[in-house]
């Protein structure tokens, strides 16, 4: 059975997603040879895309084991809310650069206006708003900044997962704030704004992640050693 080389990232993709919608719970197992079986491939792109899904974080293996499906934790917010409050800010004050020099803003409005829709067929809020900070980093034109965000974009869109309820008007008048100040090449209110939104997330975020989520992955206890015999 041949695949292409973009099988890999294929499959990655679909993993993400289950794990990100629930699908594939928190804990589950993931086998090469179960998933390649469910999926109709070979194990060769499946350990492709395991070991992406591994580098982003959302599972974990050891050498002949199999995968491990990453708990999200409320440390693991913690983390991301503090990369998030880096990188988002100067993702906007990038892309308002841009934009005051003349760069295509299609993308970024195409973006807001579908994330601004109640009801879609093609995704659910957290899905929308997440493509919509994806944008953001796109418009910026950084690509250092884009592979570090690349790490982040999926456990950020699981997070969003995580609290449905944030996903309100109130969070759309935010991106509009966030992507006016860009578009009108405002790049030190952009950054403002964007920060303003993370922080305001976070404050909102944890005190419901809290009541959800573990505080930390316990650590896993080891095999015992076989009992030796007594020489006495």
């Amino acid at each position: 059975m041949q695949q292409s080389d973009a099988t890999g990232p294929r499959i990655a993709h679909t993993l993400r997603e289950r794990i990100i919608t629930g699908e594939i719970a928190m804990g589950d197992k993931l086998g090469e040879r179960g998933v390649a079986e469910q999926l109709g491939v070979s194990r060769v792109p499946v350990r492709e895309a395991l070991q992406q899904l591994e580098a982003e974080g959302f599972v974990s293996s050891s050498h002949r084991r199999a995968a491990i499906v990453h708990t999200f934790t409320l440390h693991d917010a913690r983390e991301l809310f503090d990369m998030r409050l880096q990188l988002e800010p100067f993702a906007a004050a990038l892309a308002a650069e841009r934009a005051r020099a003349g760069a295509d803003t299609t993308r970024l409005l195409a973006a807001l206006e579908v994330a601004h829709v109640e009801h879609d067929g093609d995704g659910p809020p957290s899905t929308r708003n997440s493509d919509l900070h994806e944008e953001i980093f796109a418009l910026a034109g950084h690509q250092l900044l884009m592979r570090m965000s690349g790490l982040l974009t999926g456990r950020t869109r699981w997070l969003f997962r995580l609290t449905p309820e944030r996903d309100t008007p109130r969070r759309w008048d935010e991106h509009d704030e966030i992507v006016e100040a860009i578009l009108g090449g405002h790049v030190e209110l952009a950054r403002t704004l964007a920060a303003a939104h993370v922080e305001r997330g976070r404050v909102e975020s944890m005190p419901r992640l809290a009541e959800r989520l573990p505080a930390d992955v316990p650590a896993r206890r080891r095999r015992a050693a076989p009992a030796t015999a007594s020489t006495t």
